[in-house]
C-alpha cells in the first residue's frame, strides 16, 4: 500500500511539473508570437493598438511597416479610391498639403494631378477604343487617327463637323429623344485633327486651348453642345442641360468637365462639353459622381 501512495504521489507530482513545463511553453510561444507579430511591430513604429489591430485586419500591415509613421495612415488606406501603388505618394502630398482633404489628396494623386499640368506626360492607351483617356496628362501620339470618322448632318450640327461614327450613332438617337420634348441639341463643335489642334493652340495659347494631342476633340469621341437659342457660354441656363444631365448617359455621353473640378480635370467647367464612353460605361460614371480621370484611374488604370 504505502509503495502504490508513492507511486501516486510520483505521478501527480510529475503530472503538475509537465503541465507547468507546457503553460511556461506556451507563455514563452505566446511572447514570441507577439513580439515578432506585425500588430507589435505598428505600435514600435507609433500606431495605438487600436489602429494597429485595424491595420492588420485590413490586411495592410506589410505594406504599411515598410513606409514611416503617419496620423492620416488609417485615414488613407480607408479611402474609397485608395491605390496601394500610390501609398507613399498619398503621405507626402499630405505633408505639404495638409489643408487638403484625405479624398481630395487621393483623387489628385490618382490623376497625376499633384504637378502642374503638362508635367508629367504619359502616352494614351488608345487599345481601350471609348475607354481612351486624353488629357493634360495622357495624350495622343502626333500620328494617331480615327479610323471610323463620319460627316455630321447639318440637321444635327452647325458647320462641318465629324465625329466616330458609333458616337453619331448615338448621338441621333440622344437629338430624337430630346426633340420628343421640343428640345434640340446642335453640335457647335467636335473632331479636330492633331493639326488643327496644333493651329488652336498656338492662336489660343495653354490658356484657352489644350495643347496639340491632348483635347479629347483629337479622339472623335467629343463634341461640344449647344441650343438654338444659346452659346456655350449660356447652355448651362438652356432646357437643354438640364436634360443632358438626366438622360446623356442613357446614350453613352457623359458632362467631361464638371463645376469645382478644375483642379483633377485640369479643364474649367465646361457645361457644353460631352464625351462619348458608351451606355455601360457612361452609366458608371454618372452614377459614381465622380469624374472620368478619377473613374479611369481607380477602375480602368489601377487594374
Amino acid at each position: 500500500m504505502e509503495t502504490k501512495r508513492v507511486l501516486k504521489k510520483g505521478v501527480i507530482k510529475y503530472g503538475v511539473i509537465t503541465i507547468i513545463a507546457i503553460l511556461f511553453i506556451i507563455f514563452v510561444i505566446a511572447l514570441i508570437m507577439y513580439y515578432t507579430s506585425d500588430k507589435y511591430k505598428l505600435t514600435k513604429l507609433g500606431y495605438s493598438k487600436e489602429e494597429a489591430i485595424e491595420i492588420v485586419t485590413i490586411g495592410k500591415s506589410n505594406r504599411v511597416l515598410n513606409i514611416r509613421y503617419s496620423e492620416v495612415m488609417l485615414d488613407i488606406l480607408k479611402g474609397k479610391y485608395y491605390i496601394d501603388n500610390n501609398l507613399e505618394k498619398y503621405l507626402d502630398y499630405y505633408d505639404a498639403n495638409k489643408d487638403k482633404s484625405i479624398d481630395d489628396i487621393i483623387a489628385i494623386i490618382n490623376v497625376h494631378a499633384e504637378e502642374e499640368f503638362y508635367n508629367i506626360e504619359l502616352e494614351t492607351d488608345t487599345s481601350k477604343g471609348i475607354e481612351m483617356i486624353v488629357n493634360k496628362v495622357y495624350g495622343l501620339d502626333k500620328e494617331y487617327v480615327p479610323e471610323d470618322i463620319v460627316n455630321v448632318s447639318n440637321w444635327y450640327a452647325y458647320g462641318e463637323q465629324k465625329v466616330s461614327e458609333e458616337v453619331y450613332e448615338q448621338y441621333k438617337l440622344m437629338f430624337n429623344a430630346a426633340k420628343k420634348e421640343n428640345l434640340t441639341l446642335i453640335i457647335n463643335d467636335s473632331y479636330r485633327s492633331y493639326e488643327e489642334q496644333e493651329k488652336t493652340h498656338k492662336r489660343y495659347g495653354d490658356d484657352y486651348a489644350a495643347r496639340p494631342g491632348h483635347s479629347e476633340h483629337n479622339t472623335g469621341l467629343a463634341v461640344d453642345i449647344i441650343g438654338p437659342t444659346s452659346t456655350g457660354d449660356t447652355f448651362e441656363d438652356s432646357s437643354e442641360y438640364q436634360w443632358l444631365q438626366e438622360h446623356a448617359h442613357e446614350y453613352g455621353f457623359i458632362l467631361r468637365y464638371p463645376k469645382d473640378k478644375e483642379y483633377l480635370t485640369g479643364y474649367e467647367y465646361e457645361s457644353w462639353h460631352y464625351r462619348y464612353l458608351g451606355v455601360e460605361l457612361a452609366t458608371k460614371v454618372h452614377d459614381s459622381g465622380i469624374t472620368y480621370d478619377e473613374y479611369y484611374a481607380y477602375y480602368l488604370d489601377n487594374k
